[in-house]
């Protein structure tokens, strides 16, 4: 194509849609609004990507965190905010073929986290 992206750029953009990935699978999108609102989308996607591994492992159990507090009293209730402002449905935002290639056919709060388990388990990560 004329107007394709250089390979790194490319690889760039990869790297960043992992880490989204990796983030969202590890609790709800609602975290990657949370992320774009408070602008730190560029500072997160410098980190590795084992730091979205524990990332997730602290949203999910809180207890396992050096911060149990900041993830129980400020990024867990700003995230149900969010959530409550703010209802998403994934097929709002993926096309109905996609979803179907993934195995998710029914209609996808993003609230439920076992169907957007499902969904974000769908994407092989490294």
């Amino acid at each position: 194509l004329k107007s394709s992206p250089m390979e790194r750029t490319f690889y760039c953009w990869y790297s960043t849609g992992c880490k989204c990935i990796a983030l969202a699978a590890s609790g709800s999108l609602y975290i990657l609004v949370l992320v774009a609102g408070l602008e730190i989308r560029k500072k997160l996607c410098m980190c590795g990507g084992q730091a979205f591994a524990e990332l997730g492992l602290m949203l999910r159990r809180p207890e396992t965190s050096l911060t149990p507090d900041l993830i129980t009293t400020r990024i867990i209730p700003s995230i149900a905010w969010i959530r409550s402002e703010m209802p998403l449905l994934l097929q709002n935002i993926f096309c109905a073929s996609f979803l179907g290639l993934v195995g998710v056919e029914v209609d996808l709060d993003c609230t439920n986290l076992f169907i957007s388990d499902q969904f974000f388990g769908a994407f092989k990560q490294k």
